[in-house]
């Protein structure tokens, strides 16, 4: 039975035993090509390791089912939602247009709200904001000026030992605290006692809920019981199982947000802005976006890495050797941290003139031409290696096969695992020369943690940087996949963001792939550009008011929030804001 297959397809996914996942999706597509669960999480998962073989038939399949579900759902007037689309968060991994990718989210986000509504006390809440909303803006009409602050209300599963704990941990309490009373909801218990971001995060703010033992309807009920101006989504639809997805398929706050942890649109009525700037949704990206856009000046990606990792500023700048730190890393390393073969472990010795091309995004961001182009960067730096983490271990194997088919040694790539602390993780950076970023769903928090290490970050920009999938139309001649043209996306851009922000575009942002393919060979064969580029890197980090000022930042936050609630009092409907 293709279903149970598909379900025991799940329950391995949820043990994190993708290989065997991977296997009972393929057998209950065999058996019913039709069944929409298997397909889903057959590509998912195909992505996610890196088997590569028929993936673009079966993305071309949920393209196909995506939009069919689409005319339905149209034809009824979002009456009926089928349940078995593909999730708008895996569908970010994929070549396809914002806009197809916002009518997934459409799509779900009509679904949630279908589950929300059965919620007791929903209405009684939702009567309750539009009731405060009236009162608001007639006060702000007849000259009333509001004597309290504006309260915001942050909403996440990761205040605990994530990323995004760290990339926030020191942003709250740079808030302004005489315009604004600052709540943060965690919807997850802590999950590391001896992490102290979640500790930050506690003291940053005026009010920390914990809603992770509430019942949806209670969760609910809580948050509304504050009254909140502005409720802010830093889950989106990433934590799945873990947020309050009810949450934000309802209007709880006059103005609801969603803020860079989701990088893409969540599709709903109930989300008034995305906070970003102009390089990661420049105008031509609202098309693909149900959201205004909430614009700062700089980038939109947080960091409170000068706070948290001061000492790692240093590397580079004298207070680490590189030479040093790369012969530690190698003389350290296990033969499982470097790579096995045919049973014999051996551990590969790099000369010191080696150069280190390095990407560290899970290996479901790799798109299958990128890889290409990375190997064929191999074949022209004969004396290169590109260094990945296993991220899963699952797909080491196909990567492997994939360079021996292009005659590259089995040492010109190098797995490591993950580390667990975040220092080591710094110093271990400092031993690449360069990253390397992927397309459609580029470096987040990676291209963060390599830039204040002092590694530089080669990123694509652009819809000259998306393969066409084989057996897709172009959309000069209309067809049913001329949708998966132009999948230029917020995800793809974060990097170029804090690049830009660095001021490092010229040096590390591209526009094409083949622009990407000939500046990183220069990279690995001109010294004196290499060297005067890794000199802004560092540099970079050290600029008051750029991308490692977390005050700064607060402050461009501030405005954006200050000047989407002066429009809400003027206005009944969001408008696009440009935070100078």
């Amino acid at each position: 039975d293709a279903m149970l297959l598909s379900q025991m397809g799940i329950v391995l996914h949820n043990r994190k035993m993708w290989s065997e996942a991977l296997m009972a999706f393929k057998a209950a597509h065999r058996m019913d090509p039709t069944e929409a669960t298997a397909i889903n999480n057959l590509v998912y998962l195909m992505k996610r390791c890196a088997e590569w073989d028929g993936l673009d038939g079966l993305i071309l399949s949920v393209v196909d089912k995506l939009q069919e579900d689409w005319r339905q759902v149209q034809a009824s007037d979002f009456q009926t939602i089928p349940g078995d689309s593909a999730h708008p968060w895996v569908m970010l991994y994929l070549p396809m247009s914002p806009v197809l990718k916002k009518r997934a989210a459409n799509m779900f986000a009509a679904h949630q709200r279908s589950r929300a509504v059965l919620l007791r006390g929903l209405q009684e809440h939702e009567a309750a904001t539009a009731n405060l909303q009236k009162q608001l803006r007639a006060d702000s009409a007849e000259g009333r000026v509001m004597t309290e602050r504006i309260r915001i209300g942050f909403v996440s599963a990761d205040f605990r030992r994530k990323a995004t704990s760290y990339l926030v941990a020191h942003l709250f309490e740079e808030l302004d605290r005489s315009k604004f009373e600052v709540w943060a909801f965690s919807t997850q218990q802590d999950d590391a006692v001896s992490c102290g971001w979640r500790k930050s995060i506690e003291k940053g703010v005026e009010h920390f809920v914990s809603l992770e033992n509430l019942t949806p309807s209670a969760a609910l009920a809580r948050v509304a019981s504050i009254r909140p101006h502005i409720l802010v989504d830093m889950d989106g639809y990433s934590n799945e199982g873990q947020r309050l997805a009810e949450l934000f398929a309802s209007r709880l706050a006059p103005i609801q947000m969603a803020f860079f942890v989701y990088i893409g649109t969540v599709g709903s009525k109930y989300i008034d802005y995305i906070v970003s700037d102009k390089v990661a949704t420049p105008p031509s990206a609202s098309a693909g976006h149900t959201e205004h856009f909430l614009l700062l000046p700089s980038s939109f990606f947080p960091s409170s890495h000068a706070r948290l990792f001061p000492a790692s500023a240093s590397f580079g700048l004298g207070g680490v050797d590189r030479k040093e730190t790369r012969s530690m890393l190698l003389k350290s390393s296990s033969p499982d941290a470097w790579h096995q073969k045919k049973g014999t472990e051996v551990v590969q010795r790099l000369e010191e003139d080696t150069f280190i091309f390095a990407t560290f995004n899970k290996h479901m961001k790799i798109q299958p031409e990128l890889f290409q182009i990375w190997l064929r960067i191999l074949e022209g730096v004969p004396k290169s290696v590109l260094w990945m983490l296993r991220f899963p271990a699952d797909s080491e194997v196909f990567l492997r096969k994939l360079a021996e088919d292009r005659g590259l040694g089995v040492d010109r790539l190098i797995f490591s695992n993950f580390v667990d602390s975040a220092e080591e993780n710094f110093e271990r950076l400092w031993c690449a020369d360069l990253v390397l970023d992927t397309t459609i769903y580029g470096a987040h928090t990676g291209a963060v943690d390599a830039l204040w290490a002092g590694v530089g970050v080669l990123t694509c920009v652009g819809p000259r940087c998306i393969t066409q999938i084989k057996g897709s139309k172009t959309s000069a001649s209309p067809g049913s996949h001329e949708s998966l043209i132009g999948a230029d996306h917020m995800t793809t851009r974060v990097a170029g963001s804090l690049l830009v922000a660095s001021g490092l575009e010229n040096e590390l942002v591209v526009s094409s792939l083949e622009e990407y393919e000939d500046r990183a060979v220069k990279f690995a064969t001109d010294s004196e550009f290499f060297s005067m580029t890794l000199k802004k890197v560092k540099e970079s980090r050290t600029t008051p008011g750029g991308v490692w000022d977390i005050k700064a930042y607060a402050r461009r936050l501030e405005k954006g929030f200050s000047l989407a609630w002066e429009n809400f009092l003027a206005s009944p409907q969001p408008r696009h804001i440009f935070s100078i």
